[in-house]
């Protein structure tokens, strides 16, 4: 057999093997797919952007067009990822983004208790509120203001409520957290601590 027909030979082999599944598939330029079960179909994934997602301790604007006017509602959301609404109490936002957040309160409310109504919520931003939670008689992101302070503030919107556990607050700026009794701060004003924006304070439940 000459060296031509060697060549030839070898030539119709490769074919053969490459077609039967032999050999990698580069030899014949395309990759080898293989077909059936083993294969899943590609997916595309469009994740929720996490940075438009609610947080504990935000503060929302929930705004209700009713066929007879509009409300609104500033909320904080608690530590249990709620805020609470007229008539359907507790609705769990966290991790949502306004626009699912609507879509939640809206199907809350819509036929149960209105048959028009449109609901937007917004998140505020943080710079410039204070947010008072716990065991107040009225909890929630309120406006900051220059001349606040623990002791003021708490005052301003309706003072404790009979479960609070004034000796030990917590004041959470940024990274950091500060205890601080109410009680002392009341027999002695002079050491009652300017807020600052974006401050959270909040009030324990005494420890029966």
């Amino acid at each position: 057999m000459n060296a031509r027909l060697i060549f030839k030979a070898t030539g119709l082999l490769v074919v053969t093997l490459c077609a039967s599944g032999w050999l990698g598939c580069a030899w014949l330029g395309k990759p080898h797919i293989k077909k059936g079960k083993e294969l899943n179909a590609p997916t595309t994934i469009n994740p929720v952007d996490t940075a438009l997602k609610l947080h504990v301790a935000d503060a929302v604007t929930v705004r209700l067009d009713l066929a007879a006017g509009r409300e609104e509602h500033i909320k904080v959301v608690d530590e249990y990822g709620n805020i609470e609404l007229p008539f359907v109490g507790k609705i769990k936002i966290v991790d949502l983004t306004p626009t699912q957040a609507q879509d939640e309160i809206y199907k809350l409310y819509v036929p149960k208790y209105y048959t028009y109504l449109t609901v937007t919520v917004q998140a505020q931003s943080s710079q410039r509120i204070i947010y008072l939670m716990g065991e107040v008689r009225q909890p929630g992101a309120t406006p900051y203001r220059e001349d606040m302070t623990v002791w003021r503030t708490i005052v301003a919107l309706g003072g404790f409520n009979e479960y609070a556990d004034r000796r030990h607050l917590v004041l959470t700026r940024g990274n950091k957290q500060m205890c601080i009794d109410c009680v002392d701060i009341e027999r002695n004003p002079e050491k009652d601590i300017p807020l600052h924006p974006g401050d959270m304070l909040k009030v324990p439940r005494l420890m029966f």
